[in-house]
C-alpha cells in the first residue's frame, strides 16, 4: 500500500464531465501492474488508521496493491478535474449528495453481482442507484440524533422523561426550559441549513425536490409551519445558533461547554465530546418525530469505480471487500457506523446507549441525496431561509423566493 498526498486544484464543474471521452480515458493505474488507485479525502486520525489497516489486510489477502491518493483540496472539484484530464482514479469516494451528477455524467461504472445487497441499510444503498442500477456501495454513514445535557436538564428541574419526543412538544418544552437557564445558555441550538431540515420538511408533507427535479417549498402548510417554528424560536431566544448567538465554533463545542441543553447533531460530535469535554454528561435519543413520523437526515459516502478503469476486476474486488468482509475491521478502527446490518449486529451497536439512536435512524432516515439539482436547490434554500430567520422576510415569502431562485438557476443550467 502506498499513500500519496495530492494537492489538486480543480475549477471544472461536474457538468463538464459529460465531455470526457470514455474510450480513451485512462485510470490512475497501469493495466500491466497489479495495483489500483484509490482517491480519498483527508480525514480524522482514526479514519486514516482504519483505512490504512483495512487496505493492508485486503492487499495481503488479495495480492492487489492499493495506491491511496489523499486529495487535500476541494475533493469534488479535484475529482472532476481528474476525470476531465482522463486521469481518473480506479476507485474513489463518492458522497451521496453529489452522486447523481457524477452518475448522470457517465463516468461511474455500474456495480453488479453485489454480495447480499439486502444486508445493507436500504436507504443508504438506494442513494447510489439510478434507474434501478447501482453505482456505489456505502462504506459508512452518519445520522442526526438528539443530544441532551443531563446535568443542565437536572439543574433546571427536569428529567429525560420530561423531554418530548415530538417536534411541536419539543418547541414548547424548549420555550419553558429557557426561562430556567442563564442568559448565555440555550435551551436548544439549531441549524438553518437545508441539509439539517430536509427530512423534517418531507415528514411535513413536502417534496422539496419534485419528480421533475424542480424545487417546491410552498405546497405544504405543515412544512411552512415547521419552518415558522424555527423562526419563532430564534426570535424568542430559546433556539440559538452556536456561533452567531453563543460565540462558539460549533454545536459540539457549545454543547460540551454547557452552553446548550439540547442539540440535534450527527454522531461525528462524539469523538470531540469524549476528547475535549470528558466531564459533560449527556444522553442521546432519536431525533424528534415530525407530523407523527420518525425522521432524521442520513449522510453517507460510498466506494465507486471509474467507468473507464482498465482494472475493473481488481477494483470491483476491492469495493466488495471494503464494504463486505473488511467492513467490520474498518468500522471498529475508524469508529464509524457500518452500512451492513449484520456488521452492526456483530458489533452490538444496538446495545450501546450512546450510538443506538443513530443506528436506529439508518433504517428510516432521509439520505442527503435527491437528484442532480439538489445542490442548486439547497443553496437557494440556505440563502432565503437565512433571511427569514434574520427577520428580513416572512417564511412564506422566503420559500417563494427559494423556489424562484432555484428553478431559475436550474432552467439556466439546462
Amino acid at each position: 500500500m502506498k499513500t500519496v498526498a495530492k494537492l489538486v486544484s480543480g475549477a471544472v464543474l461536474v457538468a463538464g464531465l459529460t465531455a470526457c471521452g470514455f474510450s480513451s480515458e485512462k485510470s490512475g493505474s497501469s493495466k500491466d501492474d497489479n495495483s489500483i488507485s484509490l482517491a480519498v479525502w483527508g480525514s480524522s486520525p482514526a479514519e486514516t488508521k482504519g483505512l490504512e489497516k483495512t487496505v493492508a489486510t485486503f492487499e495481503k489477502e488479495s495480492g492487489i496493491d492499493v495506491k491511496i491518493e489523499v486529495i487535500q483540496d476541494n475533493f469534488q472539484d479535484a475529482l472532476t478535474a481528474r476525470f476531465a484530464a482522463k486521469n481518473a482514479p480506479d476507485v474513489f469516494y463518492l458522497e451521496s449528495f453529489t452522486a447523481p451528477k457524477f452518475i448522470k455524467s457517465g463516468v461511474v461504472a455500474e456495480l453488479k453481482d453485489v454480495d447480499n445487497p439486502d444486508d445493507f441499510y436500504q436507504p443508504l444503498l438506494n442513494s447510489f442507484k439510478d434507474e434501478g442500477k447501482l453505482y456505489a456501495l456505502p462504506k459508512d454513514y452518519s445520522t442526526l440524533g438528539m443530544y441532551v445535557n443531563t446535568d443542565l436538564l437536572t439543574k433546571a428541574g427536569y428529567t429525560m422523561e420530561d423531554v418530548p419526543k415530538d417536534w411541536v412538544g419539543l418547541m414548547a418544552f424548549s420555550k419553558e426550559l429557557q426561562g430556567k437557564l442563564a442568559k448565555d445558555q440555550a435551551a436548544m441550538i439549531f441549524d438553518t441549513a437545508f441539509a439539517r431540515n430536509m427530512s423534517s420538511l418531507i415528514a411535513s408533507g413536502l417534496t422539496p425536490v419534485t419528480d421533475k427535479n424542480r424545487a417546491d417549498f410552498t405546497s405544504s402548510p405543515e412544512a411552512l409551519d415547521y419552518l415558522q417554528s424555527l423562526v419563532d424560536g430564534k426570535k424568542a431566544g430559546y433556539l440559538k445558533n452556536p456561533s452567531i448567538d453563543l460565540g462558539m465554533d460549533s454545536a459540539g463545542a457549545a454543547f460540551g461547554s454547557n452552553k446548550a441543553v439540547i442539540m440535534i447533531e450527527g454522531n461525528w460530535v462524539l469523538s470531540a465530546l469524549r476528547q475535549n469535554y470528558p466531564d459533560v454528561k449527556y444522553e442521546v435519543v432519536e431525533a424528534p418525530t415530525v407530523n407523527g413520523k420518525n425522521q432524521t437526515t442520513t449522510f453517507t459516502v460510498g466506494y465507486a469505480m471509474a467507468k473507464a478503469t482498465d482494472k475493473k476486476e481488481a477494483a470491483t474486488e476491492f469495493v466488495k471487500y471494503m464494504t463486505g468482509k473488511g467492513q467490520q475491521q474498518w468500522s471498529e478502527i475508524s469508529v464509524t457506523f457500518p452500512t451492513r446490518q449484520s456488521v452492526a449486529e456483530a458489533m452490538k451497536l444496538d446495545q450501546n446507549e450512546v450510538v443506538k439512536a443513530h443506528v436506529l435512524g439508518a433504517e428510516y432516515g432521509t439520505v442527503w441525496s435527491s437528484g442532480v439539482n439538489l445542490p442548486v436547490i439547497s443553496t437557494a434554500f440556505d440563502n432565503q431561509f437565512t433571511a427569514a430567520v434574520n427577520g428580513d422576510k416572512t417564511v412564506e415569502q422566503a420559500m417563494k423566493d427559494t423556489e424562484k431562485e432555484a428553478n431559475d438557476e436550474i432552467k439556466r443550467q439546462q
